[in-house]
């Protein structure tokens, strides 16, 4: 028997249940927890099913994909396809629970920014017999709901990405290429929790208006176009950088330059700059030790250790006010 749970959907999936912490990251909540003392969530299926072919995805350059179990690798690739051709709603091809779902779901959006009509919503419905996920709906931003608008925003969103990518290819090296694209994010970008589609590289690389997550993304989107391999980092820091007036959640990212890993926050580094009343880079191409108050969550902790300082920002370019020399909020 297959039924489809109006009345647990409307009441708890309707938007897929998220939260903002200090409205820079928003952490999405797609588990059934709200509701373990009223419904019984989904049984996890014990087997794969062999009639879904996934498509291949390169485990160093999505590195949420490789953390996956192989339904979970499966439900990651039919959500991706879905989502690249701009279907809003799905049927599900292979046994899946609501759990595998969510890191399914998670894992897409943090390895591909490219997908930047998607909010962080979306409903299933699922046969109640064996708990396996029948349909997923997505929620897509508003410049995306119809075909038409969909295929503006993507032109608008390329050609902008392609005017930023094509200035830095100008620079002979990695590390100058992602100096530029870091710049340019500072530069043209304004931090605000009340932007539209902020959780969207959208946000910033078209609308210029955004909080960490735009940032990031952006920053993401841009360098792995540029040909420098980035990550998307989900984390929390305890504390805010003098002015920012933030604390919580928050997103940067990791960048793979000739084989080592680096840390690097563009918007903690814009912030810094604006408090200092110049351009600053403490948090550009550094090793974890010197991550001060961020520390990784979820997913992200089992990303690679930044151990590496050659392409530190005054290893390239010269003297800059380092992180541990940055004031913070409530230190004073």
């Amino acid at each position: 028997m297959q039924r489809k749970c109006a009345k647990f959907i409307s009441l708890v999936l309707a938007t897929a249940v998220s939260f903002t912490l200090a409205g820079c990251f928003e952490i999405p909540d797609y588990s059934l927890e709200s509701t373990k003392n009223s419904y019984a969530s989904p049984t996890a299926p014990t087997t794969s099913t062999a009639a879904y072919v996934r498509s291949s995805f390169d485990t160093f350059r999505y590195p949420y994909f490789a953390m996956l179990s192989e339904d979970e690798m499966n439900a990651y690739s039919f959500i991706y396809e879905g989502l690249m051709v701009g279907k809003d709603k799905i049927e599900c091809p292979i046994k899946l629970n609501a759990d595998q779902l969510s890191k399914a779901m998670d894992s897409v959006l943090n390895d591909h920014p490219e997908i930047f009509w998607v909010d962080n919503n979306y409903s299933y419905s699922y046969d109640p017999t064996d708990g396996n996920i029948k349909e997923i709906t997505f929620t897509f931003y508003d410049f995306a709901d119809t075909p038409e608008k969909f295929q503006a925003a993507q032109a608008e969103f390329e050609a902008a990405a392609h005017d930023i990518v094509a200035a830095a290819s100008e620079y002979p090296t990695a590390v100058e290429r992602e100096l530029y694209i870091h710049d340019y994010i500072c530069e043209n970008t304004v931090y605000d929790e009340t932007a539209p589609y902020h959780q969207s590289a959208y946000s910033t690389i078209v609308l210029h208006r955004s909080v960490c997550a735009g940032y990031a993304r952006s920053f993401q989107y841009l360098m792995n176009r540029a040909g420098i391999t980035c990550y998307y980092v989900t984390g929390a820091t305890e504390k805010s950088v003098a002015g920012s007036g933030d604390s919580g959640a928050h997103s940067w990212n990791i960048v793979i330059i000739n084989g080592d890993y680096y840390n690097v926050d563009c918007l903690w580094d814009d912030t810094a700059s604006d408090s200092y009343g110049s351009p600053i880079y403490p948090f550009f191409n550094i090793p974890d030790s010197e991550m001060v108050n961020h520390v990784r969550v979820q997913m992200a902790v089992r990303l690679p250790s930044c151990t590496a300082t050659e392409c530190r920002y005054s290893n390239q370019f010269g003297p800059t006010i380092e992180a541990d020399s940055i004031v913070f909020a409530d230190d004073e």
